[in-house]
């Protein structure tokens, strides 16, 4: 009898261990996911989940094919019916095949439609990416908590900008952050990412080849200061350090990254309204203030009817504004009749957006007294 009730305690202990090992694992999955790819746009992340899981599940079966006393002990903790167990390993073996071909498919939903191979050879693809990927999350699931220590040792927090930015402008816009930081009191200077993440996306970027349209093969930089780091990927903007100087780091960005290369959105409707703000931007510099004046009203009458997530539409109102209060600044006298009142309404009701509202009232109050 008090062997059983050994016995019995026995197994709840490990019981305990292995649901604690669980959650831990899974929170460890989920780090290295986030730091292999950043935050990836909400209306791709159930692909991106999709993805992970998929090439992790696939690494299982191969193993539990592999080694037959591996995958009866992954089966015991499921507890399958006694007439299932029999068709398990033909189900893994199954499952080595066709799973491969399913992750690459969903690879192909994390792109935009235009952008996307066509199913055959996204199925081709999947083969060799999804084995990229499992190694790489395995590495990541064991890099991650060491990478996560170090920030609590150092009491940092890390907050996540949502952005996407095209392989081919990457350095551009790791330059204009690093200038957009450096303008707000942000002195940073550009390094090469941890060679904890280098090393894993190396190994995906070896495997997978472009397969993600580009998602994977950009060398991912990082901007340093003694007190915050900011990681660019390519979807996704790190800033980490402690509370206030992230704070900080991310208002400086929100104010100053107003002409970039990236897009802060991340639907097509959004992005092609980014896209009329650069142009706007582009008249204001050239010093085109009446042009300036009609794509800005253009857009800001866009901006009434555009069906957009409501952080999207924050942020184009944002950027409209900023280049409102530029045209301002740059000519009143350009502005067309009711614009100008409009903008003042506009910035007056959003001035805990914008930094130093005070003085940039005043600043308003003499532009149009030289205008009037």
């Amino acid at each position: 009898m008090q062997a059983l009730r050994g016995m019995a305690l026995v197994q709840a202990l490990l019981a305990m261990v292995f649901r604690s090992a669980g959650k831990l694992l899974n929170t460890a999955f989920g780090w290295a996911t986030v730091l292999l790819f950043g935050r990836v746009p909400e209306g791709r992340q159930m692909y991106l989940s999709g993805v992970a899981f998929g090439s992790v599940l696939w690494l299982v079966a191969l193993v539990g094919v592999a080694f037959p006393g591996v995958g009866t002990f992954l089966v015991a903790f499921v507890s399958p019916p006694e007439w299932l167990k029999p068709w398990i390993r033909i189900g893994m073996l199954i499952g080595v095949v066709i799973i491969p071909a399913l992750v690459g498919w969903l690879s192909t939903r994390m792109v935009d439609p235009e952008d996307r191979p066509s199913t055959v050879r996204a199925i081709g693809r999947g083969y060799p990416y999804t084995v990229g990927l499992a190694l790489t999350l395995v590495i990541m699931t064991v890099f991650a908590p060491v990478m996560k220590v170090r920030d609590l040792f150092h009491r940092w927090i890390s907050q996540h900008v949502p952005v996407i930015i095209p392989p081919e402008h990457y350095a551009v816009v790791v330059e204009e952050v690093r200038h957009a930081l450096e303008m707000g009191g942000r002195v940073t200077s550009p390094q090469r990412a941890p060679w904890m993440l280098r090393f894993p996306t190396a190994i995906l970027t070896w495997f997978a080849g472009r397969s993600l349209g580009g998602v994977s093969d950009v060398p991912l930089q990082q901007l340093v200061s003694a007190k915050m780091e900011v990681l660019l990927h390519p979807s996704d903007l790190v800033i980490s350090g402690r509370e206030t100087d992230v704070a900080h780091g991310r208002a400086v960005l929100t104010e100053r990254l107003t002409v970039t290369h990236a897009y802060l959105t991340w639907t097509k409707e959004a992005n092609e309204v980014e896209d009329q703000l650069r142009l706007a931007w582009q008249d204001l510099a050239a010093h085109r203030a009446t042009a300036a004046s009609d794509r800005l009203t253009s857009i800001e009458r866009n901006l009434h009817e555009l069906t957009v997530p409501y952080e999207e539409w924050e942020v184009l109102f944002r950027q409209t504004l900023l280049a409102q209060r530029e045209l301002l600044v740059l000519d009143a006298d350009a502005l067309r009749p009711g614009l100008a009142e409009r903008v003042v309404t506009a910035l007056a009701a959003s001035a805990p957006l914008l930094e130093e509202a005070e003085s940039f009232a005043g600043r308003l109050r003499s532009l149009f007294r030289r205008a009037a």
